[in-house]
């Protein structure tokens, strides 16, 4: 391609209005101040390793930096942008400006071949300057080679590496830098970056809009600036201006307003609107990630707002934050970091499963079911001044202590038989798969009770193995914690061998727990029958003590 054609060729927005100078660049201050100081000085080192998330600066940062040492009127924090060395690097021929993909030259032979190009002079310029980009993906045989270069280069050498994975630059590398980490850039400066844009581009967007793709950007600016790359173009095809309605109905987002009803919905316990904005999100081609990260978001907000105030810094939210509050405190801190959890949980099968939209519909429908559920306290409340087990979302408290989330929430009484949905083996099963699967084995070989506080594992098996594992302490407190976490309750956890059982009588627990009393089979009481029918459980039996 010829100067001319690439003079002409059309850049995206990224590229068009990639920063030139470092009073362009936005959300990086101590990294602004550090260089500018390093420069000013003259105390200039010889590597520097950038460090942060995609999209903030890394790249642009080392090209200013290139210039500032290369300017005709430097090193200068501000380089000229019309001499010649400042613009051979904007427009990518100086030769003594190298920008490498460690990505693809990663191997042993490409650092030996940038160790022997390092030792020639430069081509007229004050600094050579070598960029390796994703340098954490250079193999382990190609640091160690790079590892002498990089200590002792020859004179007016300068390496500067961007990384987005800095845990796997080797310590050794990071030791010989000067390291400059970068943090996500914030909403507020992606929003009014995106303003500058659109008011160079001679649109008019609403602040909604860019208030919206800034959100979603997630701290990576150019993330947003690629988004709207889409914006600007349908905007300038239907005048020149885009409201947020339009930004809605054309790029098919669920905004924070339609996301605050729905989990509105879903806080109530009401699965029928969560249903319909799912058939929604699947009849205008919307992303069904995208608009679950939507419900997220607003969740989060709600947490934030009820642990720290409606005053809080953390929310970026400038609507009704009185209404988000109430919305929160209706919920209650369990509620909200439950219906966290289903939703995470959503959004990795989304990633894994074709059928997306049963998926949400799913997770829709466990997250309505959150909402829908009493909690301990409410119940055992309810049930212990008869009034029955209708504590709903309406009547939570405004903070509760956080329960695992997605757990069925178990029968308050003591002495009442445990519903389907409190089975403690049930949740030593769910909590081995998930957190301990070798322990899963022994736990599906025992017969496991629960008579008040006491839950009982009556082994089964004759392996070494399970023996073993059951008569550790650290096992048993390990379970006592998983069930107390649970049940919300301190529970005391005894083990029992069943051989030794139907040959030398009922023996004490390693804890040193008594056998428990004779008992007897009784009917179901008013109290049992209601928490049953709360949880949708079914009473598989009833028992009381009989009198010693």
């Amino acid at each position: 391609m010829s100067s001319t054609e690439r003079k002409n060729a059309y850049q995206v927005v990224a590229r068009r209005f990639r920063p030139r100078t470092f009073a362009e660049v936005v959300g990086q201050d101590e990294v602004l101040h550090s260089l500018r100081h390093t420069i000013v000085s003259g105390r200039i080192p010889h590597a520097f390793l950038f460090a942060g998330s995609r999209g903030v600066g890394k790249t642009t940062l080392a090209r200013i930096l290139a210039r500032c040492l290369n300017c005709a009127q430097g090193p200068t924090p501000d380089p000229c942008g019309e001499c010649e060395p400042c613009r051979s690097i904007l427009e990518e021929r100086n030769a003594d400006f190298v920008e490498i993909d460690a990505a693809s030259h990663n191997g042993v032979d490409d650092i030996r071949e940038l160790r022997e190009r390092v030792g020639f002079a430069s081509m007229g310029s004050r600094y050579k300057v070598y960029l390796l980009d994703e340098a954490h993906m250079l193999s382990k045989p190609a640091w160690n080679a790079f590892l002498k270069t990089l200590e002792e280069p020859p004179p007016n050498v300068v390496f500067i590496m961007a990384t987005t994975e800095l845990a796997k630059v080797p310590d050794t590398i990071r030791s010989r830098c000067r390291l400059e980490t970068f943090r996500q850039v914030s909403e507020a400066d992606i929003a009014a970056r995106l303003q500058r844009i659109c008011q160079s581009e001679g649109v008019t967007v609403d602040v909604e809009v860019l208030a919206d793709l800034a959100r979603k950007s997630r701290g990576g600016l150019r993330d947003a600036e690629t988004a709207l790359e889409r914006v600007l173009a349908s905007a300038q095809a239907s005048g020149g201006t885009m409201t947020f309605a339009e930004y809605q109905a054309r790029f098919h987002r669920v905004g924070f307003e339609q996301a605050r009803d729905v989990v509105a919905a879903l806080v109530a316990g009401e699965a029928g609107p969560a249903l319909r904005f799912a058939a929604q999100i699947e009849a205008t081609g919307a992303d069904e990630r995208e608009a679950l990260g939507d419900l997220l978001d607003v969740l989060r907000v709600l947490l934030l707002l009820l642990v720290d105030g409606k005053d809080t810094p953390l929310v970026a939210y400038d609507g009704d934050r009185a209404g988000l509050l109430a919305l929160a405190e209706r919920a209650g801190v369990e509620r909200i970091d439950a219906m966290i959890q289903a939703g995470l949980a959503g959004r990795e099968r989304l990633r894994q499963l074709e059928d997306r939209r049963l998926v949400l519909e799913v997770t829709l429908l466990r997250m309505a079911r959150v909402g829908a559920l009493p909690l301990l306290a409410d119940l055992a409340r309810a049930v212990a001044s008869g009034e029955g087990g209708d504590a709903g979302p309406a009547s939570a408290p405004a903070a509760r202590r956080p329960a695992a989330a997605g757990a069925a929430v178990p029968a308050p009484a003591a002495a009442a038989p445990v519903a389907a949905s409190g089975d403690p083996a049930a949740r030593l099963r769910a909590w081995a798969e998930k957190h301990r699967p070798s322990f899963l084995s022994t736990i599906e070989a025992c017969s496991i009770t629960m008579e008040g506080d006491v839950v009982t594992l009556t082994l089964a098996s004759e392996r070494k193995l399970h023996r073993d594992r059951l008569a550790s302490p650290g096992v048993k407190q390990e379970v006592a914690q998983v069930l107390s976490e649970s049940y919300g309750r301190p529970i005391v956890v005894q083990v029992r061998d069943a051989g030794a059982v139907n040959s030398a009588g009922p023996t004490p627990s390693a804890a040193g727990a008594s056998a428990p009393a004779a008992r007897r089979t009784v009917e179901p009481g008013e109290a049992v029958q209601r928490v049953a029918k709360r949880f949708d459980g079914r009473i598989i039996r009833s028992e009381d003590r009989a009198p010693e």
